[in-house]
């Protein structure tokens, strides 16, 4: 399911003579684009060409096309080029999950220890309830109590340090979330993008195998979605595309997923559904989107949409790559038949 590279180093991994071409064209697109030559125009541009990320170099096409990059736009895409790769890296629910452990004890520490301070200055001041001798007295008095008092003191130091350190590690695992969140969220419509899908499916698939159940996936394409953006211009149709997911959003409920795959492909993901009644939902979404032609304000057109579907069912234990390969037939049936088609795979 995962088309994307799957380290770093295979992202950019290619012979001399394509590097260098593609050096060439991205300080030239820098060039044209009347940039600074700098590492981070020259990072973004270089992966926008290289296609490296085919979900990202589509982003960067819509800003380029929309006249929006210029440097404040560049920091932000870099940060996020930035964020999806550590993401890749780094076990980030791992992390969550020994940050989450780490604040526990930190806190049982902490009420652990107030409990003891109370304890030990209970017992320092019934101390001098007790008739000690001179000797023991002087010794208690001049050497223990201090030295009772400094550790209490100390304690108490740490315990405000332990807290201070509590709330920083809380603030690192939001950030470490809100990043995980990020890198899996389409932001244009703001539904799970590629990453995000391939990680609900394949949870989804261990939780068939485990209930020994299946699952259906819709695929659809918005159809002849270049003519919208070429008659209407690309904002009208990123508008699209935000009407669109959410049509998606409210014709799925439950354990339903839906996910943005990349341009003007959709997924839709029905755990516990039947064939029979996957095409039925694939054919309710064509039709509304059918049914309801779009008011362009800017210009007083209409703008009638329509969308091909495939449907596939996961077969238990199948690799996930073969039940998108399924699916995306299915999908391509759907297009030679005239497209505004659903097909399932037993018509292939």
């Amino acid at each position: 399911m995962n088309r994307t590279p799957t380290s770093v180093l295979q992202r950019y991994q290619a012979d001399k003579n394509r590097s260098e071409a593609l050096s060439k064209q991205s300080l030239e697109k820098i060039d044209e684009l009347k940039l600074s030559s700098n590492p981070i125009h020259f990072t973004l541009i270089y992966e926008w060409l290289s296609q490296a990320d085919p979900y990202y170099s589509e982003e960067m096409d819509r800003i380029i096309r929309q006249g929006n990059y210029d440097d404040k736009t560049a920091e932000n895409m870099f940060i996020g080029l930035i964020t999806q790769l550590l993401y890749k890296t780094l076990p980030t629910e791992k992390a969550c999950t020994l940050l989450n452990e780490l604040l526990s004890k930190l806190n049982r520490w902490v009420a652990e220890n107030n409990k003891k301070q109370e304890t030990l200055n209970n017992e320092i001041s019934t101390l001098s309830d007790f008739d000690l001798p001179e000797e023991a007295s002087v010794a208690l008095n001049d050497r223990i109590l201090p030295l009772l008092k400094s550790l209490n003191n100390d304690a108490s130091e740490l315990e405000r340090q332990v807290i201070k350190s509590s709330e920083e590690i809380r603030l690192l695992k939001e950030e470490l979330e809100r990043t995980s969140i990020i890198a899996k969220t389409d932001e244009l419509t703001n539904i799970p993008n590629r990453r995000g899908f391939n990680e609900i499916i394949h949870k989804i698939s261990l939780e068939a195998q485990e209930a020994q159940s299946s699952f259906a996936i819709i695929l659809l394409d918005l159809d002849h979605f270049k003519n919208v953006n070429d008659t209407f211009g690309h904002l009208i149709g990123d508008s699209v595309l935000r009407y669109v997911a959410k049509l998606l959003h409210n014709e799925t409920k439950g354990q339903d997923s839906i996910a943005r795959f990349g341009g003007e492909e959709f997924v839709v993901l029905l755990p516990g559904t039947t064939y029979d009644s996957a095409i039925q939902v694939a054919n309710n979404i064509r039709k509304k989107i059918a049914a309801r032609p779009l008011q362009i304000k800017a210009n007083y057109q209409t703008l009638k949409l329509t969308v091909s579907s495939g449907v596939a069912m996961y077969q238990m234990g199948e690799d996930l790559e073969k039940l998108f390969h399924r699916v995306d037939q299915c999908l391509y049936l759907a297009k030679s038949k005239g497209r505004n088609v659903v097909c399932g795979e037993s018509e292939l």
